[in-house]
């Protein structure tokens, strides 16, 4: 399944009804999503951590899960932006490759 696909499908799944209480030029299913973002990653944090305090072997099961539920969140905020996922990761590329990448030499400059 490619990202296209993916968002397609998984829309279908926003069941929610959004009773738009503007706050400035955010909509409701915009804070509904960006808080489903935090609070999915926070759910993967907590995971890391109850590994590192109980010294226990990291559920990779579990942790999927979890990131599939961040995903979501992440493709109804772009949805909602009316952005796609191809504008994200070229986005970011563009960003990190100008911020990592030295003088075209694809040379790693840390610390930059």
């Amino acid at each position: 399944m490619n990202m296209k696909q993916y968002s397609k499908k998984a829309l279908t799944t926003d069941y929610a009804t959004y009773n738009d209480f503007h706050t400035g030029d955010a909509s409701a299913r915009l804070d509904y999503a960006t808080i489903g973002l935090v609070t999915e990653s926070a759910k993967i944090l907590n995971i890391i951590k109850k590994t590192k305090k109980n010294l226990s072997p990291l559920d990779k099961k579990v942790v999927l899960e979890e990131l599939g539920d961040l995903l979501w969140y992440l493709n109804l905020t772009i949805d909602e932006l009316d952005l796609t996922f191809d504008d994200v990761m070229e986005e970011n590329i563009s960003k990190i490759t100008k911020k990592y990448l030295s003088n075209g030499k694809n040379k790693l400059v840390r610390g930059k």
